[in-house]
C-alpha cells in the first residue's frame, strides 16, 4: 500500500521549502556585504579583498524535482 495523498503532499511541500531556503542562502552567500560606513576623521587601513571561491561542484544526481 502506497502513501496517501495528503502525505505525498506534505513531503512534496517540505521539499519545496527546503529548495527555497537553499536558494535563499545560495543567494546570500554570492552576493558581496556592503561595506560599513567609514568616519571621515579617522585613517583606514585598506581594505583586502577576500579571495574568491571556487564553483560549488554540481551533484550527479541534478536537483531534486517534485514527483507527479
Amino acid at each position: 500500500m502506497g502513501p496517501s495523498e495528503k502525505t505525498f503532499n506534505q513531503v512534496k511541500s517540505i521539499l519545496g521549502k527546503l529548495d527555497r531556503s537553499i536558494d535563499q542562502l545560495r543567494a546570500q552567500r554570492t552576493v558581496p556585504p556592503t561595506p560599513a560606513p567609514v568616519d571621515a576623521g579617522r585613517n583606514q587601513p585598506a581594505a583586502v579583498p577576500a579571495a574568491p571561491q571556487p564553483a560549488r561542484p554540481t551533484s550527479m544526481y541534478g536537483r531534486a524535482t517534485p514527483l507527479r
